[in-house]
């Protein structure tokens, strides 16, 4: 008996104290870092959200669009121009064949304010083949209230788009709106073109405008998202931030008959 060899109880024990707290330990570490994963993926999934909105948005601002009839501007050039009074320009009605319809030009006006803007822009998509549309659609972003969307009790402040094919004489009305993203608590415009020498919240391309926006799409759109969703586990704030400057591609405004008119900066912030 005493030749054979084997571990005492004692050592037994000890080894099944350091297993057991191996197996606490590591089972610990897992558990943080699964939380620390879904926490992560809560923070991606929600600044994902924000810059595919802030994407849109910026595709639609790149895209506007400011109809102008040019053939009836030179045609009133024309007109404008000195002639002596023995003299009679060409009719042109007989080189132009008469329309077959009276043509009715589209109204495309950008109406900006501090927490909304609403205009036309080319940035769509037929969804239907050969549907009868126009390129261009009718487009508004605006901050209101909304039911949650994520089963969350009660509403919030949602960042909405309001989108319709019809280009009417008033682009703050009509068409579908649709929810961009949930949690809003700022949704900040600005604006910025030719004659303005700073960032302004306000831009109305009608005849509500002044002198310098009437008439008139700015150079670019300042945007300010800032979203606020509160953790059902930890009831903590989490707070998100984004700014972008999206630039109008092609304003299609008049030429300054002022040649010292002064232009507008686009400062960027990051």
């Amino acid at each position: 008996m005493s030749d054979q060899k084997g571990f005492t109880l004692i050592e037994v024990l000890i080894t099944v104290a350091i297993l057991g707290m191996m197996t606490i330990l590591a089972t610990q570490s897992i558990q943080q870092a699964i939380k620390s994963k879904v926490k992560i993926q809560d923070q991606i999934d929600d600044v994902s959200r924000m810059r595919d909105a802030l994407r849109l948005i910026e595709s639609d601002v790149n895209q506007a669009f400011h109809y102008r009839d040019v053939e009836k501007e030179i045609s009133d050039l024309l007109k404008k121009k000195s002639a002596p009074a023995n003299q009679q320009l060409p009719n042109q009605d007989a080189f132009t064949p008469p329309p077959e319809a009276p043509r009715v030009d589209p109204t495309t006006h950008f109406m900006g304010s501090n927490e909304r803007m609403d205009f036309v822009t080319m940035n769509n998509a037929r969804m239907v083949r050969n549907m009868k549309q126009a390129d261009f659609i009718e487009i508004g972003y605006s901050s209101k209230s909304c039911k949650s969307l994520t089963g969350e009790m009660g509403s919030s402040q949602c960042l909405w788009r309001r989108s319709t094919t019809w280009v009417d004489e008033d682009v703050t009305k009509g068409g579908d709106e649709v929810v961009l993203l949930e949690n809003v608590s700022e949704f900040k415009l600005r604006f910025i073109g030719k004659g303005k020498d700073d960032w302004v919240t306000d831009w109305r391309s009608d005849t509500g405008g002044d002198a310098v926006t009437r008439n008139n799409f700015p150079s670019a759109v300042e945007v300010s998202l800032t979203v606020e969703r509160k953790d059902p586990k930890t009831s903590k704030i989490k707070k998100y931030s984004m700014q972008i400057v999206a630039q109008i591609r092609f304003p299609n405004n008049e030429e300054a008959k002022d040649a010292n008119a002064n232009s507008g900066s686009i400062k960027t912030t990051q």
